[in-house]
């Protein structure tokens, strides 16, 4: 009976926390983005790894970083942007059939309050991590012993989901981007500072960018 309960409470974490899309929802229509436009996103996402925290399915994480790992960890960071760049590419030729010329970084800031802004992108990038990566992994992987590359794709498809808001296309690039942050969890042995390197600083290129952009319209 014990067992069945076990089982139980962990599938419906597995539940709660593979959607959390609905909670960052309500924070927008909370019109947070007065604040900051990414501070949504990041709150939700906080929130829910505290909430998962005290239901234990965290697991046991993992921050024994090899140096070697935190190299590649950066240089994926590059070949994320790429590939998120290279897929908006291709599906805008299938769509108009016209190659895109010139790409621009979209503002997604609104202050100038980088250091604020730094931490509301470190807080986003962890704690996505620590959901769709520790939880998502402990619990399939661990608890319910599902095959290791039937939960990576399982992971990868679930973070993509939670960014359709951003759009359709958006869904495509984020399923490419989490099939990459979840192999560099796995093959890193579980370490989930890994992926949230590549994650971070990935998102960190893009706001630097994005300033850029914000410069030169001022």
């Amino acid at each position: 009976m014990n067992s069945h309960t076990h089982y139980l409470s962990a599938l419906l974490v597995l539940t709660a926390v593979s959607f959390p899309t609905s909670l960052i929802g309500i924070f927008i229509k909370l019109n947070l983005g007065r604040i900051n436009n990414i501070l949504p996103n990041a709150l939700s996402y906080a929130l829910f790894v505290i909430m998962v925290f005290f239901t234990g399915y965290i697991g046991i994480i993992n921050y024994s970083a090899n140096i070697y790992f935190i190299i590649i960890a950066f240089v994926f960071s590059f070949i994320c942007i790429g590939l998120e760049l290279f897929e908006g590419i291709i599906i805008h030729f299938i769509k108009y059939r016209v190659w895109i010329k010139n790409i621009e970084v979209h503002k997604i800031i609104e202050k100038k309050n980088i250091f604020f802004d730094i931490i509301i992108i470190f807080i986003g990038a962890l704690c996505e991590e620590i959901i769709f990566r520790q939880v998502f992994f402990n619990i399939a992987y661990n608890i319910f012993s599902i095959n290791i590359f039937i939960v990576i794709i399982l992971s990868a498809f679930i973070y993509a989901i939670n960014h359709i808001y951003l759009g359709a296309n958006a869904v495509f690039q984020k399923f490419i981007v989490g099939l990459i942050y979840s192999l560099l969890f796995v093959y890193s042995s579980f370490c989930i500072i890994i992926p949230v390197i590549t994650h971070f600083s990935q998102n960190m290129i893009l706001y630097l960018l994005s300033l850029k952009r914000v410069e030169k319209i001022n």
